[in-house]
């Protein structure tokens, strides 16, 4: 189990990130402020002009954040043996279920500035990246490495 977790966690989370950075980027917007961005969670504000160190924890909470939904998702494919015997189906079901959640509670509960739910395109990006580049990589760890 401990191997799903782990395999999950790192391919989903470094997946979701150079997602980030790259859908961003195009837009002109630098790596750093990604980081920051994730790091206005806990710091609010104040994220944006606390440098290199904001940056650092943005990107510790991230792996932080993919680590729980890996946890989640592996855990829960004990109990529902679905989960990792249909790993596709699972894994694009539980990225919706993932985007839902960081959209209409982790985000509005945590002390970022207050933004509005992701539409138009990048709505059709953020189910990408929620659905594909998360829950995917997610379920098809559990699948593998879960027994």
């Amino acid at each position: 189990m401990l191997t799903a977790i782990v395999v999950g966690w790192l391919i989903a989370g470094t997946l979701d990130i150079i997602y980030a950075i790259t859908a961003h980027g195009v837009r002109g917007v630098p790596p750093i402020r990604i980081w920051q961005s994730v790091a206005s969670g806990v710091q609010g504000t104040d994220a944006y002009s606390g440098g290199m160190a904001s940056a650092i924890l943005g990107g510790g909470l991230h792996y932080f954040i993919m680590l729980i939904m890996a946890g989640v998702y592996v855990i829960a494919g004990q109990v529902f043996p679905i989960l990792t015997s249909k790993p596709v189906v699972s894994g694009l079901a539980y990225g919706v279920v993932l985007m839902a959640v960081m959209n209409y509670v982790v985000v509005p509960l945590s002390a970022a500035v207050p933004g509005k739910v992701p539409e138009g395109w990048y709505f059709v990006g953020a189910l990408f990246a929620h659905t594909c580049l998360v829950g995917l990589p997610i379920a098809w760890a559990a699948a593998k490495f879960s027994k």
